[in-house]
């Protein structure tokens, strides 16, 4: 059985099924992350990761261990597990405008989640630091350790903050 490295080294020296064998040993990291996006058939999450992992395969350096591999590779995923979360928390659902019916008011079903976030983050000051942190994350997706160099704090101390004013949305919207 070759090692992760030797399949990476295979599949940019262009060997056939080498990257099928990558994805067969990844499956499991793959099948973990899709089975948490809620927002989307598990079979489109599934194809959403795997399609990251291929994408990662390129910037691979041969040279580096199999742990930096798998590491490399996980933390891809998760980030892209993390965007599609958030993508799925602030934006509705859309239609195209050509299947839409000849009423014009929006389906039962309508997520108006997007909305109550967009108003639940105005309702703060416009330069008051929940304000920007909840901005930065929600609409830039930012992580926390991006928002806290911008911000110039700390990146615990804006998951912290991040977590209470999340969980005091949630409280008010039940």
């Amino acid at each position: 059985m070759k090692t992760l490295t030797e399949l990476i080294q295979n599949y940019q020296n262009g060997i056939p099924d080498s990257d099928s064998e990558i994805l067969k040993r990844m499956e499991p990291l793959v099948k973990g992350y899709a089975s948490r996006i809620h927002c989307m058939e598990r079979e489109d999450s599934t194809q959403e990761l795997y399609l990251t992992l291929l994408k990662t395969l390129p910037y691979l350096s041969s040279s580096s261990s199999e742990g930096e591999c798998i590491r490399y590779m996980q933390t891809s995923v998760e980030n892209r597990y993390r965007s599609l979360c958030r993508s799925c928390l602030s934006e509705p659902e859309k239609d195209d405008f050509d299947s839409c019916s000849v009423s014009l008011q929006a389906p039962d079903s309508f997520d108006d989640t997007y909305y109550d976030v967009t108003a639940y983050i105005n309702s703060y000051p416009s330069d008051s630091v929940q304000r920007k942190i909840l901005s930065m994350y929600f609409y830039q997706d930012k992580s926390d350790a991006q928002i806290a160099r911008k911000l110039k704090l700390s990146r615990q101390y804006v998951n912290r903050m991040k977590k209470k004013l999340i969980l005091r949305y949630i409280s008010e919207n039940k």
